[in-house]
Protein backbone atom coordinates (compact mmCIF):
# COMPACT_ATOMS: atom_id res chain seq x y z
CA UNK A 1 0.00 0.00 0.00
CA UNK A 2 1.33 3.44 -0.98
CA UNK A 3 1.02 5.69 2.14
CA UNK A 4 1.89 8.85 0.19
CA UNK A 5 -0.40 8.24 -2.78
CA UNK A 6 -3.53 7.45 -0.74
CA UNK A 7 -6.30 9.99 -0.24
CA UNK A 8 -8.36 10.73 2.83
CA UNK A 9 -11.54 12.79 2.39
CA UNK A 10 -10.22 13.94 -0.97
CA UNK A 11 -6.90 15.15 0.47
CA UNK A 12 -3.65 13.50 -0.61
CA UNK A 13 -2.00 11.68 2.30
CA UNK A 14 1.33 13.49 1.79
CA UNK A 15 -0.43 16.83 2.27
CA UNK A 16 -2.02 15.55 5.48
CA UNK A 17 1.37 14.31 6.77
CA UNK A 18 2.96 17.70 6.09
CA UNK A 19 0.09 19.53 7.83
CA UNK A 20 0.37 17.29 10.92
CA UNK A 21 4.17 17.74 10.99
CA UNK A 22 3.78 21.55 10.81
CA UNK A 23 1.18 21.60 13.61
CA UNK A 24 3.34 19.40 15.84
CA UNK A 25 6.44 21.52 15.10
CA UNK A 26 4.56 24.70 15.96
CA UNK A 27 3.22 23.16 19.20
CA UNK A 28 6.69 22.00 20.27
CA UNK A 29 8.23 25.37 19.42
CA UNK A 30 5.53 27.21 21.39
CA UNK A 31 5.95 24.89 24.37
CA UNK A 32 9.73 25.28 24.29
CA UNK A 33 9.48 29.07 23.98
CA UNK A 34 7.00 29.40 26.88
CA UNK A 35 9.39 27.54 29.14
CA UNK A 36 12.10 30.11 28.38
CA UNK A 37 10.04 33.33 28.38
CA UNK A 38 8.99 34.63 31.83
CA UNK A 39 5.23 34.62 32.26
CA UNK A 40 3.66 38.05 32.60
CA UNK A 41 0.14 39.08 33.60
CA UNK A 42 -1.50 38.30 30.25
CA UNK A 43 0.34 35.12 29.22
CA UNK A 44 -1.71 31.99 28.77
CA UNK A 45 -5.09 33.75 29.03
CA UNK A 46 -6.03 33.96 25.39
CA UNK A 47 -5.99 37.05 23.21
CA UNK A 48 -5.50 40.21 25.24
CA UNK A 49 -7.52 43.34 24.58
CA UNK A 50 -5.86 46.65 23.79
CA UNK A 51 -6.60 47.84 27.35
CA UNK A 52 -5.29 44.59 28.86
CA UNK A 53 -2.05 44.92 26.89
CA UNK A 54 -1.65 48.53 28.08
CA UNK A 55 -2.17 47.49 31.69
CA UNK A 56 0.26 44.57 31.34
CA UNK A 57 2.82 46.92 29.74
CA UNK A 58 2.34 49.47 32.53
CA UNK A 59 2.85 46.78 35.17
CA UNK A 60 5.98 45.58 33.39
CA UNK A 61 7.33 49.15 33.15
CA UNK A 62 6.65 49.87 36.83
CA UNK A 63 8.04 46.55 37.96
CA UNK A 64 11.26 47.20 36.03
CA UNK A 65 11.86 50.23 38.30
CA UNK A 66 11.22 48.33 41.53
CA UNK A 67 14.15 46.41 43.05
CA UNK A 68 13.00 42.96 44.05
CA UNK A 69 14.72 41.33 46.99
CA UNK A 70 14.15 38.87 49.80
CA UNK A 71 12.56 41.68 51.80
CA UNK A 72 9.86 42.40 49.20
CA UNK A 73 6.44 42.76 50.86
CA UNK A 74 3.04 42.20 49.23
CA UNK A 75 -0.03 43.85 50.80
CA UNK A 76 -3.55 42.93 49.73
CA UNK A 77 -6.84 44.67 50.52
CA UNK A 78 -10.11 43.13 49.37
CA UNK A 79 -13.72 44.14 49.86
CA UNK A 80 -17.10 43.34 48.29
CA UNK A 81 -19.66 46.17 48.48
CA UNK A 82 -23.33 45.83 47.54
CA UNK A 83 -24.87 48.99 46.10
CA UNK A 84 -28.19 50.02 44.59
CA UNK A 85 -28.61 52.70 41.93
CA UNK A 86 -27.42 56.07 43.18
CA UNK A 87 -25.36 54.70 46.07
CA UNK A 88 -21.65 55.30 46.53
CA UNK A 89 -19.01 53.51 48.65
CA UNK A 90 -16.01 55.42 49.99
CA UNK A 91 -13.02 53.06 49.95
CA UNK A 92 -10.24 55.54 50.81
CA UNK A 93 -8.84 53.12 53.42
CA UNK A 94 -8.12 50.70 50.54
CA UNK A 95 -5.90 53.16 48.64
CA UNK A 96 -2.59 52.47 50.48
CA UNK A 97 -2.19 56.26 50.41
CA UNK A 98 -1.47 56.09 46.64
CA UNK A 99 -4.74 57.76 45.64
CA UNK A 100 -6.15 60.93 47.16
CA UNK A 101 -9.66 59.47 46.64
CA UNK A 102 -11.01 55.99 46.07
CA UNK A 103 -14.74 55.50 45.74
CA UNK A 104 -17.13 53.38 43.69
CA UNK A 105 -20.60 54.56 42.67
CA UNK A 106 -23.39 52.59 40.99
CA UNK A 107 -25.29 54.80 38.56
CA UNK A 108 -27.71 52.03 37.57
CA UNK A 109 -28.23 48.77 35.72
CA UNK A 110 -28.51 48.92 31.93
CA UNK A 111 -29.22 46.36 29.25
CA UNK A 112 -27.28 46.09 26.02
CA UNK A 113 -27.01 43.27 23.50
CA UNK A 114 -29.38 41.16 25.63
CA UNK A 115 -27.10 41.31 28.70
CA UNK A 116 -27.24 43.22 31.98
CA UNK A 117 -24.46 45.70 32.76
CA UNK A 118 -23.73 47.69 35.89
CA UNK A 119 -22.91 51.32 35.22
CA UNK A 120 -20.02 52.03 37.59
CA UNK A 121 -18.27 55.33 38.14
CA UNK A 122 -14.93 55.45 39.97
CA UNK A 123 -13.26 58.35 41.74
CA UNK A 124 -9.49 57.94 41.78
CA UNK A 125 -8.39 61.43 42.75
CA UNK A 126 -7.70 62.56 39.19
CA UNK A 127 -6.22 59.27 37.91
CA UNK A 128 -7.80 57.37 35.00
CA UNK A 129 -8.60 53.65 35.03
CA UNK A 130 -8.55 51.24 32.09
CA UNK A 131 -10.80 48.29 31.31
CA UNK A 132 -10.97 44.87 29.71
CA UNK A 133 -12.51 44.10 26.31
CA UNK A 134 -15.96 43.13 27.66
CA UNK A 135 -16.31 46.44 29.55
CA UNK A 136 -17.55 49.53 27.73
CA UNK A 137 -15.94 52.84 28.65
CA UNK A 138 -18.54 55.63 28.54
CA UNK A 139 -16.34 58.45 29.80
CA UNK A 140 -13.43 59.02 32.14
CA UNK A 141 -13.78 56.45 34.93
CA UNK A 142 -17.37 55.74 33.84
CA UNK A 143 -17.97 52.15 32.69
CA UNK A 144 -20.64 49.60 31.73
CA UNK A 145 -19.44 46.39 33.39
CA UNK A 146 -20.88 42.88 32.86
CA UNK A 147 -20.86 40.25 35.59
CA UNK A 148 -17.38 38.73 35.88
CA UNK A 149 -16.75 35.45 34.08
CA UNK A 150 -13.88 32.98 34.30
CA UNK A 151 -11.78 35.39 32.22
CA UNK A 152 -11.90 38.16 34.85
CA UNK A 153 -9.46 40.47 33.12
CA UNK A 154 -11.83 41.04 30.19
CA UNK A 155 -14.68 41.94 32.59
CA UNK A 156 -12.74 44.21 34.97
CA UNK A 157 -11.81 47.82 35.50
CA UNK A 158 -8.08 48.14 36.26
CA UNK A 159 -5.71 50.81 37.48
CA UNK A 160 -1.93 50.53 37.99
CA UNK A 161 0.32 53.04 39.70
CA UNK A 162 3.90 52.82 40.77
CA UNK A 163 6.91 54.55 42.28
CA UNK A 164 10.53 53.42 42.49
CA UNK A 165 9.87 51.71 45.84
CA UNK A 166 6.42 50.18 45.16
CA UNK A 167 3.78 49.27 42.60
CA UNK A 168 0.05 48.81 43.16
CA UNK A 169 -2.73 47.25 41.12
CA UNK A 170 -6.45 47.99 41.58
CA UNK A 171 -9.12 45.71 40.09
CA UNK A 172 -12.88 46.35 40.20
CA UNK A 173 -15.34 43.74 38.93
CA UNK A 174 -19.03 42.87 39.24
CA UNK A 175 -19.45 39.76 41.35
CA UNK A 176 -23.25 39.65 41.31
CA UNK A 177 -25.91 41.65 39.48
CA UNK A 178 -29.62 41.54 40.40
CA UNK A 179 -31.72 43.63 37.98
CA UNK A 180 -34.97 42.81 39.84
CA UNK A 181 -33.72 44.27 43.15
CA UNK A 182 -31.54 46.80 41.33
CA UNK A 183 -28.50 45.79 43.37
CA UNK A 184 -24.93 45.01 42.34
CA UNK A 185 -22.15 43.36 44.35
CA UNK A 186 -18.87 45.01 43.39
CA UNK A 187 -15.59 43.25 44.15
CA UNK A 188 -12.67 45.63 44.80
CA UNK A 189 -9.13 44.26 45.08
CA UNK A 190 -6.04 46.41 45.67
CA UNK A 191 -2.61 44.77 45.77
CA UNK A 192 0.67 46.56 46.53
CA UNK A 193 4.20 45.25 46.25
CA UNK A 194 6.91 47.21 48.06
CA UNK A 195 10.22 47.07 49.84
CA UNK A 196 9.65 45.98 53.44
CA UNK A 197 10.61 48.59 56.02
Amino acid sequence: MNFFGATLFGIAAWQLYIAVALVLSFALLTFHRRKKVPVNGSAGKGPASKGSRRVAKAVQDFMSTVRLSDTQRIDRLHRVVTLTAGQKADLKEMSFGRLSKLSVALTGIEQARGKDFARIKLELGGASADCGASVKELGENDFLVPRATIDEQRCSIMYVCGKPDAVSFLQVKVQNLNPVEGSVSIDVLHVRGRQAA
